[in-house]
């Protein structure tokens, strides 16, 4: 999980670690290797914790300090403090932090040690997160109480001199994050994308064609605005800046900044519906809920009666908080009627005084993906197991029985907790044991806790590569099955420092080539990498995380010209039933689309957000878990469902469209042998649609939902997406998929070209 420079992140890399190793303070590179003596009493005591990540500017206690010997250290020395304080914790801690980070902060900090008790010393190696000697220049050490971020002491300043080492000509370097990125977007249309009409907003007022209107006197906010996140959280965040998805400007209803009731609507241009049997709506949207408040969404006909196709209320939503309804994507399939031609949609916002919001954005018309009938290629995906092969054990086993003739295995990263021998030891063993119900071929990635053993980077990186059966991190895979080759690219961190994922050059043009060579086949590609891009995936909207690539934002402005891409990172631990689960992240500079982002969950330990404002927000555990996904591509389109092996249940699914092939929409049938002498033949009856087992969509090309908790999906009837077969239970969808599987009788094949 996060980067191994805080106590914090230890308790969520191992607080029930397997085979944790005990070493000296003076070799705690990595909060991983003595997890024990950091997990939480309760959680009561985590909560209090991270919360104190928001006080890290606090007064320090007059009776604490840090003292050094000496002020001046040589690369590759350790450092000895003596400390002393009235306020002991068996968790207070002393960590190296550049001169450069203001205040104490999660990911930016290196080498620490705990300092229990009234006083003593610690002595900790001047190295950065991967082992490697710090290099010169100026740091602090910081004196930190009880687990979390507030100063107990004063920080003391010093300074690491010496020469860096001189790199070699020979061996591969960190490359240029700044680099150019000139790559001409994708070129899709209706034919492919399936994608009628996109709208964005502007802060010069609505779009062509759209009207705001409202029951509200003028004043800010007493209508639908146009504006930017950094505006609308400027005054005032409250988990607004959470909303991660908007690419410049959104359009917001918010009766809080008003500061009166609200009752304003937004409606939009006409949209063409022509022959269509039926069409979907997508928009970003970021719904925060009171008492007295809705958020409705209608949608009317060549000037007909509107009619309501999704409610946000007190009785679809949880008041205040619904983490379903943040930063998430709606989208809803509406029956077109027959012989309509256009169709306008409104978003109506109702709130009394002291309500909250509504923010949305990338509105979209879509055609709806007609269902296949088509046997997947499929793989099981999954990250974080951490150093818990009985927790991998158990959900293979569940894999073999939702997926039994699964073609592929993807590890993105995270698989051991510290990358010693012993662990990979036990990983090795249940591949052993699993043996004959696992897929053939397996595709790893290397996380943070690949490499946290004693030895270094590359020692550990070794061990990471014996396992992957490669030479290096980044590799291109195949994935062959029925539905035809699945490409995936695996990308890594291929330096100890500057940063969790420094690449080369090299990485990044290889990236580019192989994304750019399977577009040209019209393949809907498959990219794994432990750590999320920035603005992304659940957790990713916390500005921390935006540091862990090096080459974030040229990786992010990359995938922006790819909507067939679809990126798969782990890391965050962060529940599925989040609303950014699964992202579609938009680039100035790219595809209208953008690309895919999914987050791979965990098979160890779940985390979330708390906290009302990004800035200062904090993390916590909340249970034990051990979830992942399954991944069926048809060709024409990819299926990804969510599971929780511990419960035996299906959490979520999303459904990608393949935009560079044939979009098979669902349109109504032209009559046969028309005549215009004759009257109107009609419109032929539908057949009846056999079940479909979880995994086969059943149309659309979105999120499926929560069959547990239909409230925080896109509610009412003629809205809602989960008609996919999603909501089937798991014995009922594997027997359906068993009779469709049974008898094909397919030999399985795999390569991987490296």
């Amino acid at each position: 999980m996060h980067s191994p420079s805080t106590p914090a992140a230890r308790r969520r890399r191992g607080a029930t670690a397997v085979g944790a190793l005990a070493v000296s303070g003076a070799l705690l590179l990595s909060p991983g290797l003595t997890a024990a003596s950091a997990a939480p009493a309760n959680a009561a005591q985590a909560n209090a914790s991270q919360a104190n990540a928001a006080q890290a500017d606090a007064v320090a206690a007059a009776a604490s300090q840090l003292t050094l010997a000496d002020t001046t250290f040589a690369v590759g020395d350790s450092i000895t403090a003596e400390y002393a304080t009235d306020r002991p914790t068996d968790r207070n801690w002393v960590a190296v932090y550049p001169a450069s980070a203001e205040t104490p902060c999660s990911g930016c900090g290196f080498a620490w040690d705990y300092a229990p008790g009234e006083s003593g010393s610690v002595s900790i190696p001047l190295n950065d997160r991967s082992g490697d000697p710090l290099p010169a220049g100026d740091y602090r050490l910081e004196y930190l109480y009880d687990d979390g971020w507030t100063r107990v002491g004063e920080p003391v300043s010093f300074t690491i001199e010496g020469d860096v080492a001189v790199p070699d000509p020979e061996q591969s370097q960190p490359g240029d994050p700044a680099a150019p990125v000139e790559i001409d977007p994708v070129a899709t249309d209706v034919s492919t994308d399936g994608v009628i009409h996109r709208e964005g907003f502007s802060v010069e007022g609505a779009p062509e064609g759209w009207t705001v209107e409202s029951e509200t006197d003028a004043g800010d906010y007493s209508a639908w605005t146009f504006t930017t996140r950094a505006d609308w959280t400027g005054e005032i965040d409250e988990m607004r800046g959470r909303f991660a998805r908007p690419l410049g400007v959104l359009a917001v209803a918010d009766a809080q900044q008003s500061g009166g009731a609200l009752d304003t609507t937004l409606t939009s241009a006409p949209v063409s519906v022509d022959g269509l049997a039926s069409a979907r709506l997508t928009f970003d949207s970021h719904y925060r809920g009171a008492a007295g408040q809705s958020g409705v969404v209608s949608v009317s006909f060549d000037g007909g009666a509107s009619s309501e196709i999704l409610r946000l209320d007190s009785e679809s939503v949880a008041d205040d908080y619904d983490a379903r309804q943040m930063n998430y994507a709606q989208d809803v399939v509406v029956e077109v009627p027959e012989d309509a031609e256009e169709a306008v949609f409104s978003w109506q916002f109702t709130a009394d005084e002291g309500a909250r919001y509504w923010a949305i954005d990338s509105v979209a018309v879509h055609e709806v993906l007609k269902a296949t009938e088509a046997r997947p290629t499929q793989a099981w995906v999954m990250s974080d197991i951490q150093g818990h092969p009985a927790d991998f054990e158990h959900a293979l086993g569940d894999y073999s029985e939702i997926a039994p003739e699964a073609d592929g295995m993807l590890l993105v990263g995270d698989i051991v907790n510290s990358g010693t021998s012993g662990e990979w030891q036990e990983i090795y063993d249940v591949m052993d044991a699993t043996a004959d119900i696992r897929p053939r071929q397996t595709v790893a990635a290397n996380g943070n806790h690949e490499r946290y053993a004693p030895g270094g980077f590359d020692a550990n990186m070794e061990r990471f590569f014996a396992f992957a059966e490669r030479e290096q991190p980044w590799a291109e895979y195949v994935i062959e099955g029925p539905a035809g080759d699945l490409p995936v690219i695996v990308l890594g961190q291929e330096f100890g420092s500057p940063t969790d994922v420094a690449m080369s050059d090299e990485q990044v043009a290889f990236f580019e080539e192989r994304l750019a060579h399977w577009t040209a086949l019209d393949k809907q590609v498959v990219v794994m990498t432990h750590f999320p891009l920035g603005d992304t995936v659940s957790a990713s909207w916390i500005p921390g995380y935006h540091g862990h690539h090096q080459m974030n934002d040229r990786l992010t402005s990359i995938l922006g010209n790819y909507p067939n891409a679809i990126l798969f990172t782990g890391h965050t631990h962060y529940p599925a039933d989040l609303g950014d689960w699964a992202v579609q992240r938009r680039t100035d500079d790219g595809h209208p689309d953008g690309f895919r982002a999914i987050n791979t969950i965990a098979m160890h330990i779940e985390w979330d957000a708390r906290g009302e404002n990004t800035a200062g927000i904090s993390e916590v555990t909340t249970r034990d878990i051990n979830q992942g996904l399954t991944l069926d591509s048809y060709g024409d389109r990819v299926v990804v469902t969510a599971y929780d092996f511990a419960t035996d249940e299906q959490l979520r699914q999303v459904e990608i469209a393949n935009p560079l092939v044939a979009f098979d929409a669902d349109v109504r049938p032209a009559p046969e042998n028309p005549d215009p002498e004759n009257p109107d033949p009609g419109t032929p009856e539908p057949e009846n649609p056999e079940p479909e087992a979880p995994g086969n969509p059943g149309g659309g090309s979105g999120d499926t939902g929560d069959a547990e908790n239909p409230a925080a999906d896109d509610e009412t009837a003629a809205g809602d997406l989960a008609t996919t077969g999603a909501d089937l239970p798991w014995g009922l969808g594997l027997a359906a998929g068993a009779l469709v599987l049974g008898g094909l009788g397919l030999a399985l094949r795999a390569r991987r070209n490296a």
